[in-house]
């Protein structure tokens, strides 16, 4: 069945910002949400509401996917992108026909995310075991997306890869059995700068920063989502490590 869907004719800027639920309260897996429009674009059909459950594709870390449900029928979500402050729910087959103001039910896939988070953790924990092991070895690029999980490092290593790698695989180990929290947290830019200069050319400079800290390790400023703690990492394996222009490890959760 498809049904056609109804859009209105608007610039971006007559869009207010998607509230994004999974920064404030990443444990939710469902809400009920106002549409504020419809439309399509490159990526296909998609609807706008004012907040959702659904986390965005940015970051390195792959968006959620789920169902939105309007009048009993749940139709399948297959991606979320922002744009210009909006997140744009992409539905995976029929157009729903939806007009501004109805109210719909936004659900995700709660093992979909929990094996994003955990991709996402394993990233943040592999660079925290590197730039520590090898200070002169500066964080990147992270891509936490399942599979072909990966992270990058401009600089140099004074060990041979395979060393490198075996004594990053020691260090990860010995953090995940240490069951360690990640916990979010606010930094203004000068806060995070401060702890973390070498890395303020790629951070964003606005009055408060969302960071994401692992044990006592250095905050990173990050929107995405999480594991808990580090015991949900157990079973991660650094599949292989790369060095060009960068030192590049890969990696795969279980």
């Amino acid at each position: 069945m498809r049904i056609l869907a109804h859009h209105h004719d608007k610039t971006p800027e007559e869009y207010r910002m998607t509230l994004l639920l999974s920064r404030s309260q990443p444990e939710l897996t469902t809400c009920t949400a106002t549409i504020l429009h419809t439309g399509t674009d490159e990526k296909g059909h998609y609807f706008v509401t004012g907040e959702t459950v659904f986390y965005p594709q940015g970051g390195g870390q792959m968006s959620d996917v789920g169902s939105v449900t309007y009048n009993d029928q749940p139709f399948a979500i297959k991606q979320v992108l922002m744009n210009a402050g909006e997140a744009r729910h992409y539905l995976a087959d029929a157009l729903i026909a939806l007009e501004e103001g109805a109210e719909v039910q936004l659900d995700i896939d709660a093992a979909f995310r929990q094996r994003a988070s955990i991709a996402h953790t394993a990233g943040h924990l592999i660079s925290h075991v590197v730039e520590t092991l090898m200070p002169s070895l500066i964080p990147a690029k992270g891509h936490h997306f399942l599979p072909g999980s990966y992270v990058e490092f401009s600089g140099n290593s004074t060990l041979s890869a395979e060393q490198l790698l075996e004594q990053v695989k020691e260090k990860v180990q010995q953090a995940i059995d240490a069951d360690l929290p990640v916990t979010t947290g606010t930094l203004s830019f000068d806060e995070i700068a401060g702890l973390r200069p070498e890395l303020a050319g790629a951070i964003p400079q606005n009055e408060a920063i969302r960071t994401v800290t692992i044990g006592g390790y250095l905050p990173f400023a990050c929107g995405g989502t999480h594991a808990g703690s580090t015991g949900a990492l157990q079973g991660l394996e650094l599949r292989k490590i790369k060095v060009k222009d960068r030192v590049k490890i890969s990696y795969e959760i279980a």
